[in-house]
């Protein structure tokens, strides 16, 4: 009996010593999980953190061309009311100031009422002043906007990004803008009809002579707009962005402007992969097929027009 207890004793002390030889060293793994683990947690959220801070931006810039806040300036309630409506609007660029001179001279003889903004991006100190001295009294203001504080595409003169930021900065102080691309020039003083359409829909455009918006725009801004498919926009006019007219209401501003800066802004959006201004081929057919090249901000406000007016195009 007591060598039956004493063999028992000795298997129990065999298998304590196996047990501990095998599973002794699992704490530190146990250890080394929980740590990884704990590592793993703290730079989830740090991602969280950078995410957090990266939507942050994209208010930053949409409250720097009016598009913040709950008490927006709108048409017609909150408008400029030192000058004739609408505000004409356009740019200047290094090598642009004849055709700055040009656009100042042709809306001071044709719209002597209405005051021009020109947006200054960086123009070098000697043509300023040159062009100073065609544009410096209240009708026409020359306004120093900084590219350099948005996103970098956003500066890239093939994207055109900074289009829909001007148009809505313009907007948003005057309550009405015509904008025009700097080569354009006005042939008449008679544009009331025109006033008149925009004042009542909100937004009148020029077209792509027999472009449809599928044949120049990208297929992947459909889904980056949350657009229905391309297929709708078949017979659906491209806009001509060189020119264009928009009045501040509210709906213009919730549906169109927004989700346009907001585009403009998100350079997949502006530039979705593959996308070129380029190699354009229209002899596809049927010419509603993609012909290889992108209007950028041109396409995304043909998207957004197409669907704020219910692809009836002859109301813009």
């Amino acid at each position: 009996m007591r060598a039956k207890t004493s063999l028992i004793g000795f298997i129990c002390t065999v298998a304590t010593t196996i047990i501990l030889l095998t599973f002794g060293d699992q704490r530190p793994k146990i250890q080394s999980l929980v740590s990884e683990t704990h590592r793993q947690l703290k730079n989830n959220f740090k991602n969280i953190k950078v995410c957090l801070k990266g939507a942050s931006a994209d208010e930053r810039y949409l409250t720097l061309v009016g598009l913040s806040g709950d008490h927006p300036r709108l048409y017609p309630d909150d408008v400029w009311t030192n000058s004739s409506l609408p505000v004409v609007v356009s740019y200047v660029r290094t090598g642009d100031l004849g055709q700055a001179v040009g656009l100042a001279r042709n809306i001071a003889h044709f719209l002597p009422n209405h005051t021009l903004l020109i947006y200054n991006f960086g123009l070098p100190e000697q043509q300023l002043q040159t062009l100073a001295n065609y544009c410096n009294n209240s009708r026409c203001v020359l306004v120093k906007f900084e590219l350099s504080v948005f996103p970098p595409h956003v500066s890239d003169e093939n994207l055109h990004a900074f289009r829909p930021l001007i148009i809505q900065d313009a907007v948003s102080r005057t309550g009405a803008v015509f904008y025009l691309e700097n080569d354009q020039r006005l042939t008449t003083s008679e544009i009331g009809t025109l006033i008149h359409r925009a004042s009542s829909n909100g937004v009148v455009t020029w077209r792509v002579a027999s472009r449809p918006v599928t044949a120049l725009t990208h297929p992947r801004m459909f889904k980056y707009l949350q657009s229905p498919a391309a297929e709708y926009f078949y017979f659906t006019p491209m806009v001509d962005l060189s020119r264009l007219l928009m009045y501040n209401t509210q709906q213009v501003r919730q549906s169109v402007l927004l989700p346009w800066v907001k585009c403009a802004l998100n350079h997949d959006c502006i530039q979705p992969i593959g996308a070129q201004s380029g190699g354009c081929r229209f002899d596809k057919k049927p010419n509603y097929r993609y012909s290889g090249c992108h209007g950028h901000d041109a396409s995304a406000l043909s998207v957004l027009l197409g669907l704020f007016y219910n692809f009836d195009s002859d109301i813009y």
